[in-house]
């Protein structure tokens, strides 16, 4: 128990604000309001704006000092009650609220560690070591076969379970062109008769080694997969009655009884016309033959137009890769004939574009056939083999993607689903900045799924926080959400669950392609001894990333419907916490408990603002008062209110879901801009500057109750700023960017009243929606008139001045937490530090209560020390000899996100 006299009570509720995070435009000091019941004072304190306690009443008093007196107990006891004072009644929630505000950066940003990597999907291994008696198919194809260049028909892959559909993706086959690979898994069974498996796994194994030089052991019930021929102009159904009808089955016997095609002098020349040739001395050298050149002879020298070799001018020489000594002893007949071929380049990585090397490869060779091994498997057959390694790859990407869906319980489009996991390069997450390390053909990467799966993210738990707390104030929300969604919660629950298994950093490996169960005899590697582990480097931050890209793929998996019961799923399985515990959308409303306030009878006064409200924007409020918390300043005191809680909870409420359906118009609308792209013109669409015209405009400001006429002061003078710049603007849709800043007040009440339209129509997002539609969507249809609306901030002008003007990448912004000048028992906040520093050199520091704050400052600081240098200056100066792009114009390039580190 703690004893203090009154004064302390007057003393400690005064103090609240010396750690209060602020705005300018909100009162920071407790606001003491008197009233008169049954011949008695009774006293209401409202604390600030952003305090943990937004009121409290005393008891009634004879005279007004005890009442006011009586107020600043009660507040003490809820602050007291709270955590909030400590035993000496000093506010200890300051020191709370950095490390809350800060949780996104309690991830160090360049903190790396080595983790497992799955490089095969776990179905392989789960389905290995059994002799099958049936097996399932799914059929790969080549969209525009004749992009393949040769003869060609479908291979099929056939596998002990069936396979999931999985989506087409791009093949670049040639130069500047690509096609896409189509796969069909066949809903019924092949059943396995006679010598058909033995077939099977004989053609499969002739594939290793004719095509890619790798002799595997015969060893059935340790393989993973089959390979076979498909018939070749078939139609593909995936209700196929009869797979067994769609192999052919007369090129697996051929190729199961015979190793190599034979030649001699009796063949005629037609025989070696479209045949697959193997120089089995060479692992690397691969030819599809044309047809025999009249005219050559095998010492004849290399044509011009032709591959050469410089120790080796004649025909033979370059057909016979023996060495010296072996050479020389060989002996091959002069009067074989000489055939014109195409020598097979040197790529797999068919997902991928040709690199400059391999535009210039030349393939056309004259070959002797004596010397080489003409293979039994056909041309049509080996032209799509070479497109295996590639296929496989990302077939096995899509289904380790597959696995992070079950990992979690959440069904995902499998395109999607392997985008949340890919991470392309060692910065993906650095939009704009140069890529480093980037794994070529991988596809699309996580970035823009992290973005939107971010902002559903505060979306989701800001409605359960609210659903499930409807008496906490904003303070109490903006604790808990940091709590669920920062960065340190998400990364903790994905190391739990292994998540940085399945995470795609590494591209097309020559190494990591190949069947694992069964023993490799010949070809590289097959000294290797035991299971490789694989490891890969990520950052803490990464795998948090990656989790807010599986929730965009589950919210982007149903857009075409609506539905975000997936995303919902996915936010509970990420952020494992009570606080948001459902798993589909309906829950969130069945978790409400409608206030009192709410469900009370409304008032004349409360019917005629519905009234009045619903002629600008069509929706008709089932409960008034809800609608009129909407349009209570925090300042307004419950006596005055009628009981009815001022805008704060459902402003926090409306903030996330107006954020939401901005980002939801920019990301469809713009489906080529990256995630930096999408934040800075976001930032246009939530500012206090824009919501506050809408405010003006739907002339909420008339309806505001407040106490006080400071704010109902700048209210009207900002409205008549407002009006006359809309009256002047002719028709321009960017008229309230002319205008100086509005007070908060008008943002916060349509955040608010989309709050309360939210909940009143018992959380239907599309009501959301469709306010967005009518209200916002007029003002954004051209993006281009806010290029320049995020360049304004001081960080982000400090970001283009360094790396777009002076062409500089050796920079950083960064803030950290000093000791604090005061102890800790005063109350007073430990000052944040912002530098900014140049090639290690610190340019300019700024302290303030906040790290966002610290570092505009310090931005404005640095801005001020870079005036008037140019390009030659500034690298004189800095020592700078960074290899940037240099540009004249000033400011106009890539921002950063605001608050963030540079």
């Amino acid at each position: 128990m703690i004893e203090v006299d009154n004064r302390s009570h007057l003393q400690a509720v005064s103090d609240v604000r010396t750690g209060e995070p602020h705005r300018g435009d909100v009162a920071m000091q407790a606001t003491f309001v008197m009233t008169v019941e049954h011949k008695q004072f009774v006293c209401e304190v409202i604390l600030p704006e952003n305090s943990p306690v937004i009121s409290a009443i005393g008891r009634p008093a004879a005279r007004k000092s005890i009442a006011k007196r009586s107020a600043a107990f009660e507040a003490c006891l809820l602050l007291r009650k709270g955590g909030h004072l400590d035993n000496h009644l000093i506010p200890t929630y300051h020191k709370q609220l950095p490390a809350m505000r800060n949780a996104h950066l309690a991830l160090n940003m360049k903190q790396t560690n080595c983790y497992d990597m799955k490089i095969k999907p776990s179905l392989w291994e789960n389905s290995r070591g059994s002799q099958p008696e049936v097996l399932f198919m799914t059929v790969l194809e080549v969209e525009t076969p004749e992009s393949l260049g040769r003869s060609y028909q479908p291979l099929a892959l056939l596998t002990r379970t069936q396979l999931p559909d999985i989506p087409p993706f791009l093949l670049y086959l040639q130069v500047g062109k690509t096609t896409q690979l189509l796969s069909t898994s066949i809903l019924r069974s092949v059943k396995l008769v006679g010598s058909s498996l033995a077939e099977l796994n004989c053609f499969t194994l002739r594939i290793y080694k004719d095509v890619f030089n790798k002799e595997f052991e015969d060893n059935i019930p340790n393989m993973s997969y089959w390979l076979a021929p498909v018939v070749a102009h078939r139609e593909i159904r995936q209700e196929e009655p009869c797979p067994e009808s769609l192999i052919d089955w007369k090129i697996l016997e051929d190729v199961s009884k015979q190793d190599e095609l034979g030649w001699d002098q009796n063949k005629p020349k037609s025989y070696l016309e479209d045949r697959y040739i193997v120089d089995k001395w060479s692992g690397g050298r691969r030819f599809f033959s044309m047809g025999v050149v009249p005219g050559l002879g095998p010492d004849d020298l290399v044509p011009d137009d032709a591959v050469v070799s410089k120790e080796r001018k004649t025909i033979l020489d370059f057909t016979v890769t023996l060495f010296k000594k072996s050479r020389e002893r060989a002996r091959w007949s002069p009067n074989q004939p000489v055939m014109l071929a195409h020598c097979v380049p040197y790529r797999l990585n068919w997902l991928d574009d040709f690199s400059e090397k391999e535009i210039g490869h030349r393939s056309k060779s004259y070959i002797c056939p004596e010397p080489l091994l003409i293979s039994a498997l056909p041309t049509s057959v080996a032209s799509m083999a070479y497109l295996v390694p590639a296929v496989l790859t990302r077939l096995e990407s899509y289904l380790i993607a597959f696995e992070v869906g079950d990992l979690l319980g959440l069904k995902l489009q499998p395109a999607l689903a392997l985008e949340a996991i890919t991470k392309d390069s060692d910065n993906t997450e650095e939009h704009r900045e140069q890529q480093v390390h980037v794994q070529r053909g991988m596809g699309k990467n996580y970035e823009r799924l992290e973005f939107i799966g971010d902002c559903f993210l505060k979306m989701a738990t800001s409605i359960s926080l609210f659903a499930q707390n409807p008496d906490n104030n904003e303070y109490e929300y903006h604790v808990k959400r940091m709590l669920l969604i920062c960065n340190k919660n998400l990364f903790g629950i994905a190391l739990e669950k292994k998540l940085y298994e399945y995470i795609r950093t590494t591209g097309f490996s020559r190494r990591y392609w190949y069947p694992q169960g069964i023993k490799l005899l010949k070809g590289k590697g097959h000294t290797k001894t035991g299971i490789e582990v694989h490891k890969h480097h990520l950052g803490d931050k990464t795998i948090a990333d990656v989790c807010e890209a599986i929730i965009g793929a589950a919210l982007l998996s149903y857009k075409d419907s609506g539905n975000m019961d997936m995303a919902v799923k996915a936010v509970t399985a990420l952020v494992s916490s009570p606080d948001h515990d459902v798993s589909e959308w309906a829950d969130y409303y069945r978790l409400y408990k409608k206030p009192r306030y709410q469900i009370a009878q409304p008032s004349a006064s409360h019917l005629d603002l519905a009234a009045k409200i619903e002629q600008k924007h069509n929706y008709h409020f089932k409960y008034p008062r809800l609608l009129q918390s909407a349009f209570i300043h925090p300042s307004l005191p419950s006596s005055w209110s009628d009981k009815i809680p001022c805008y704060q909870r459902l402003e926090f409420l409306g903030d996330s879901l107006l954020d939401m359906a901005s980002i939801n118009f920019l990301f469809h609308r713009h489906p080529n801009q990256d995630p930096q792209w999408l934040t800075e013109h976001k930032m246009a669409m939530v500012s206090n500057k824009f919501l506050a015209a809408l405010a003006a405009k739907l002339e909420f400001h008339r309806h505001v109750r407040v106490a006080g006429s400071v704010v109902e002061y700048q209210n009207r003078e900002y409205v008549a700023e407002i009006q006359e710049a809309e009256a002047e603007s002719n028709g321009s849709r960017d008229y309230w960017m002319a205008t100086k800043n509005p007070p908060k007040c008008l943002s916060d009440v349509v955040e608010a009243y989309i709050g309360a339209i939210f909940v009143d129509s018992e959380f239907d997002f599309k009501e959301v929606e469709r306010f967005f539609d009518a209200h916002v969507r007029w003002f954004f249809e051209d993006m281009s008139i806010y290029d320049t609306f995020a360049n304004n901030h001081p960080t982000t002008l400090l970001h283009n001045r360094l790396s777009t003007t002076f062409g500089c990448t050796n920079y950083r912004l960064m803030a950290n937490e000093l000791p604090s000048p005061m102890p800790a028992s005063t109350g007073f906040p430990a000052p944040i530090v912002a530098v900014v520093m140049i090639h290690d050199e610190i340019v300019a520091n700024a302290s303030a209560s906040s790290g966002k704050n610290a570092k505009v400052r310090a931005s404005e600081k640095a801005l001020k020390v870079l005036d008037g240098l140019v390009p030659f200056e500034f690298r004189r100066r800095f020592g700078c000899n960074c290899e940037g792009i240099l540009d004249d114009n000033a400011g106009m390039g890539a921002g950063v996100d605001v608050g963030s580190a540079i």
